[in-house]
Formats: C-alpha cells, structure tokens, sequence
C-alpha cells in the first residue's frame, strides 16, 4: 500500500543529506550541518522502527554522496565515446552504497537508545563508528567525513592535532544534531535537553578556544639546504596518454622546470618535483628521453616525480606500478615508492574476469591493472630529511601515513597526484583540504604537485605557503617546512577517537538505565 508519508520522509531525508554534504568543502556553509544532521535526527526519532530508520539514513545518505561526490562524474567524460553511458548509473550505485553506511548508523540509533539524550548520544556515537568503518572496510574510503567541517577555518582546523579526522566528526555531528533534541523532547524534557545542548556546546567553545590557541605565535622554520621547485604542467587528461603528444608534454615540463624564477632570475633549486604520471612512458626503461631530462637538471639537482614503472619479476611476468621515482643529474634513477592503496575502477577492475564480460573496465590508460606495491613506507632522498610519499588519494587515509617499526620518522609528506581526470570541480578543492587536515593531525608539511592543480606547499599548522589555482601551467618555488613535535594525535591515532566512543557508550548505557527505571518506578 502506497504511504505518502513515509515517501514524503525519504525525500525530506534525501534533501538533508544534500544540505549536510554543502557544509564541506570548498562552499563550507556550516550552518546547514545543523540543519542537515538535525533534519536526520528528527527523523530517526519520530521513525516506527529500525527498518523505517534505516530507510531515513539510507536517503540522507543518498543525497549526501550525490551532492558532495558528483564530481566523479567528470571522470566518466574524459573518455566518453567509452564511459559517458556509465556515468548516472555509477553515480548513483556509488551514493546508494556509500549510503549504507549512514543508513546502519540510523538503523542501530534508533534500535538501541531510549528517547531524549540518550538518542542524540547514540546519533553520534553511532555515525562517528560507522563513518570510520567507511574509510576501513574493503578498501576504504574516508572522503566527504563530516569532521572535514572543521577546515572551514584555519583556526577551527588545529583541533584535528588533538582529535584527528574522526574525533572531529563525532563532535560535529553531535553538535549539529544537538538543537532538534530540543524540538524533538516533550515539554516537560525541553529544559533537559537545553542543559544538553548547554554542555555540548561549552565542549565545543573549549576545543575551539584550544585550538585558536594554538596558532598563537606559532612559527615555522625551514630546511636550510632545501630549495623546491614544483610543476604543474596543466596537461588535459584527454591529452595526457596520447602517444603521439609525449614528447611535447616532456617539452613543457622542461620548459616550465628551467624558466625563470618570480623575480625573473635563473632558478635555483636543490629538488625538482613533478607530478603522478608526469612522464607518459617507463622513464626508468627510456634511456634517451630519460638521458635528455638528465641533462637539462643543473648541476646537483634531483628530479622527484611520478611515472608509470614496469617491475620484472622473473618466468617472464611484469607488474605495472604507478610510482615515484627520483633521478639525478647523472641519469641515475632510483624507484622512491610504488602505490600501495590503488583506487577500484581507476587503477584496476576488481573482479576482471567477470566485470569485463560485461563492457566495464579501469579508467586509467592501458589493458593492464596497475599492481600494488609492498606497502606504505618512509622514503629517502639525497639531501632530504626522511618522507612519506603518498600517490594521489593515498592521503586521505590517515591511518596510512605513521609507520609502525623501528625505521626514521616521517618529517614531511610528498603528495604528487593527478586531480585532472575531475575538471574545476568540487573534487579537487576537496582534496587540497583533506591534505591541510592530514598536515595538522601529524604536524607535518605538506608538499604537493598536482598535474592541473591544486600544487601547493603546506605548513604543519596546514596554513598554505604557496599555491597555484586550478587548470593553469605554472611553477611553484618555495623552501620545505620543518616538522612540529608529534601532536596528539600523531602519537595515539584513533585512540583518542576510540576514548570518544566509550565515553559516549557509557552515558548511552547510563540513560538507559536511567530510563528503565524511571519506567520501574511508574509501575
């Protein structure tokens, strides 16, 4: 039987997820976190049950991928003699399944919490572990968080040094979602749950106060024998892999590393840095265009950059890597990194032998799948402190960047990426915020070259240094940042996000019991 209601609810549900995802990057309106996460509560609490809550996170969550990840679809259109078909169909199977995630968080509020506190308690606890299970499970995928909010400001920003990405969000959500508990409680509660919202946001001043004061006379200081130069070519991504086009990209990479500096004087510089797959070719197995670049490098100079890199490993089998290789002025190369945490459908087809059968395939040029490489790992570089090298969307994970073992720290992250398969869109800018946020939760620069932007130098209070905007040719020249002493967060991880969770597990058992017997004694 047709239920107008329940219909009109989904569409309520979907529009608040649409409204939530607009409260991040790069519009960060805000104040429609409250009424995105509060429409959301509203709703799970008026719901008959979990199936019918389930149903009100699942839409929240269509929406909310639909809005802040419809960028993707641009990727679709590079090629679209081939994939344009695919796009509204992938779109929305990406959003419905990412929505899942919102949807058990609504589910498992509205089956284990007693009304009032209690259920705004649960709302947090339960999208803060749901959205961390997101950027775990399968391969993972921790974009579009709803602590990413809090880069909105430089200030705000500086919490993620004590709470990271997820810490942040359950905080978030908690707040957004606190002033429908008022307009949700009988009347003889309301005074309750204002007391409730009163002790939230007294919680949320404090952070925010800690962390303006954290930016309070902080200073940066910089390599001393560090000087970097990097390029951002602006190569079209349906240019980028045509054969006959390699030599004039090599070309203006060239042209763009050897011009003249800002102030139009030669340019000095101690490390040269291009981005993912700026070579179209094996640099490593193309001695004469590998030889002409080596030549170009003034003296003592080394090149960082991205290109595809085949690995012989013997009976006559190759694996293709999307790597980071260094070479010198001397024509030597080394491989700095081979990508470890490939993206699905653009990197490789997960389950080749029966999605093929039916018309799909990877994004990225070439029949073969890119393969992983052996794992993260701390590089080193002449005459450079010790890195973490990360390749594209490797660092939105932040559970990837600290390095269990006895090896060197990290003392800055190398970010090389290729945003250009997404246009001058959402998803770019989106991205440069997530490395901000990674640079303050570690307390370490950021360095990143990006083929049409967005290149930047990021310090550890992840304040950008130097920048260029999208879809433009140009060069970055800028010292490296030194590192901050560890953050909290550096050191625990999601620990401190886990001491979050039992906390509000505990007052979530605690009204529960509270209400049992407030129930016992009516009888």
């Amino acid at each position: 039987m047709f239920n107008a209601a329940f219909c009109f609810r989904i569409l309520a549900a979907i529009v608040f997820g649409g409204l939530a995802a607009l409260a991040l990057a790069p519009l960060y309106l805000w104040p429609l976190m409250g009424l995105g996460y509060g429409g959301l509560f509203w709703l799970v609490t008026g719901s008959r049950g979990w199936r019918s809550a389930f149903a009100f996170g699942w839409g929240f969550g269509l929406g909310y991928f639909l809005v802040g990840l419809h960028w993707i679809g641009h990727a679709f259109m590079v090629d679209a003699a081939r994939f344009a078909w695919m796009m509204p169909f992938a779109l929305f199977a990406l959003a419905a399944g990412l929505g899942l995630f919102p949807g058990l968080a609504a589910a498992l509020t509205r089956r284990f919490s007693p009304p009032g506190i209690g259920r705004l308690l649960a709302f947090a606890l339960f999208w803060g572990t749901t959205e961390w299970l997101r950027g775990s499970l399968l391969t993972g995928f921790p974009w579009l968080l709803s602590g990413h909010v809090w880069a909105a400001s430089i200030s705000s920003l500086q919490a993620a040094a004590y709470l990271g990405a997820s810490g942040l969000g359950l905080l978030a959500v908690l707040a957004a979602a606190a002033p429908a508990l008022i307009l949700t409680a009988p009347r003889g509660r309301r005074r309750i749950a204002i007391g409730a919202n009163a002790v939230v946001f007294f919680v949320i001043a404090l952070i925010l106060i800690l962390s303006h004061l954290r930016l309070q006379g902080a200073i940066v200081t910089m390599h001393p024998d560090v000087r970097l130069r990097l390029v951002q070519a602006g190569i079209p991504q349906a240019d980028k892999w045509r054969p006959e086009l390699r030599d004039r990209h090599l070309a203006r990479y060239l042209r763009l590393s050897l011009g003249d500096d800002a102030t139009g004087d030669r340019p000095r510089f101690s490390h040269l840095i291009w981005p993912e797959t700026a070579t179209p070719f094996f640099l490593a197995h193309d001695p004469l265009r590998r030889g002409a670049i080596a030549q170009s490098l003034p003296g003592g100079t080394v090149l960082i950059t991205g290109s595809p890199h085949r690995a012989d490993t013997g009976n006559n089998v190759r694996k293709l890597h999307n790597s980071i290789l260094a070479l010198t002025d001397a024509g030597a190369t080394t491989t700095v990194y081979n990508k470890s945490h490939l993206v699905p459908f653009g990197e490789y087809l997960p389950l080749r032998a029966v999605l093929s059968r039916l018309g799909l395939d990877k994004f990225a040029h070439g029949a073969v799948d890119f393969s992983p490489g052996t794992g993260a790992k701390v590089a080193t570089v002449e005459n450079l402190p010790p890195f973490r090298p990360l390749i594209c969307y490797e660092i939105i994970f932040p559970r990837e960047i600290s390095i269990p073992g006895d090896g060197p720290e990290p003392e800055w992250l190398l970010n090389v990426t290729n945003d250009a398969w997404f246009g001058e869109n959402f998803g770019p800018l989106q991205h440069l915020d997530i490395a901000r946020l990674r640079a303050v939760e570690f307390g370490l620069p950021v360095v990143r070259a990006a083929n049409t932007g967005i290149s930047a130098i990021i310090d550890p209070f992840g304040r950008i240094m130097r920048q260029l905007p999208l879809a433009t040719a140009g060069v970055i020249d800028g010292g490296l940042p030194n590192a901050l002493p560890k953050t909290l967060y550096g050191r625990f991880g999601d620990w401190v996000f886990s001491i979050f969770c039992l906390l509000l597990g505990g007052l979530l058992l605690l009204s529960y019991f509270c209400c049992k017997s407030r129930a016992v004694a009516r009888l």
